[in-house]
């Protein structure tokens, strides 16, 4: 991976905990989630050992998107804290909307790689990377197999016009885009290699998917035989018993999609919010419970139980080599553009 200009030297992190001024009495945590597994997660693993630890009461908000509830209190947030995509954080970095760190104040990133930290051209830290899923290629196994698609390119062969399903602009931009451009010798910086590809892709496709549980569903039932897709999906459908859905990364690799912890600006409570994004990632045993939730460990503090090697079929030390970790902050940085030309590519691939 290759090194950005404005990374902070690991010397900048101190390696002593953090220390903050004693708390208020009226300090919360209200984390905005997504729904579901997710929000139960942070609740059961991340929230309740907080306030034993900490005596802060956490709520975890549950809401269609975090990011966009925050771009919608448009610097009046109802949350102190949120998960986020990389690339959402950094997209509400730019607007303005959520805090910017020093190293010094996030001691737990000592345990994180830098290429997973998320920093703007000053070297400012947008929050917590806490865990990852990677974007590969899920496929029907009853209808194809892992070495179909030994190369991103694999998915412009004809042979699976009209049996292919692609995602939403929203996420077809940072995502497809950027592994597409990687591959053909770009990067997220440099995305016109990029275009060609993509539009044979896109032609190869006989829907646009709105939700992860369409796509699960096509592709178990084999009205889709294979479509870019995140690991955390594929493994939580195979945990449910379903045997026909798997997942590969091609020889180009995947992408690594972090998530990170960030702090909306203004919010209140901001020195318990703190502890809260150092606190997620210092205990191993938390970030063990979320692989099991299928998000992946980015600390390198972390060695997962023999059980859950086996279910991901690989080591974390594997998973990571083969995937790349984009800078999320230059991905941000024009994203609005890169969706209406991801859209127009797709309208002429039909």
């Amino acid at each position: 991976m290759k090194r950005r200009d404005f990374v902070i030297g690991s010397a900048a992190l101190v390696a002593s905990p953090l220390v903050l001024p004693a708390r208020a009495a009226d300090d919360k945590i209200v984390m905005a989630s997504w729904g579901g597994g997710t929000a139960r997660m942070w609740r059961d693993v991340y929230g309740k050992p907080f306030t034993s630890a900490r005596g802060v009461p956490v709520t975890v908000a549950e809401v269609t998107d975090p990011a966009a509830a925050i771009a919608a209190a448009q610097g009046r947030p109802q949350h102190n804290v949120i998960i986020a995509a990389s690339f959402q954080g950094a997209s509400l970095a730019r607007r303005g909307l959520i805090e910017e760190f020093d190293a010094a104040e996030l001691p737990s990133l000592k345990s994180v790689p830098e290429q997973y930290w998320v920093k703007n051209t000053a070297g400012k830290i947008l929050g917590m990377p806490v865990y990852f899923i990677y974007y590969g290629i899920a496929f029907n196994t009853q209808r194809c197999k892992a070495a179909d698609f030994t190369s991103w390119k694999n998915l412009t062969d004809r042979r699976w016009k009209g049996q292919l399903s692609i995602t939403r602009p929203i996420f077809l931009a940072p995502y497809d885009l950027t592994i597409c451009s990687k591959v053909m010798g770009g990067d997220e910086t440099n995305i016109e290699p990029g275009i060609p590809l993509l539009r044979d892709i896109a032609r190869n496709a006989v829907s646009t998917y709105t939700s992860m549980a369409q796509l699960q569903q096509q592709l178990a039932q084999g009205e889709a035989l294979a479509a870019p897709f995140y690991s955390s999906q594929v493994q939580l459908l195979r945990r449910t018993g379903e045997k026909g859905v798997d997942i590969t990364t091609p020889q180009e690799g995947g992408l690594v999609l972090s998530y990170i912890l960030a702090v909306p600006k203004g919010a209140q409570s901001r020195d318990a919010a703190v502890q809260f994004l150092n606190d997620a990632i210092s205990e191993p045993t938390r970030q063990i419970e979320a692989a099991r939730n299928a998000y992946l460990p980015l600390a390198t503090n972390v060695s997962l139980p023999d059980d859950l090697s086996k279910d991901y079929g690989m080591t974390m030390d594997q998973v990571r080599g083969q995937n790349w970790s984009p800078n999320w902050y230059a991905v941000a940085s024009d994203l609005e553009a890169r969706m209406r030309l991801v859209e127009r590519v797709a309208d002429e691939a039909r």
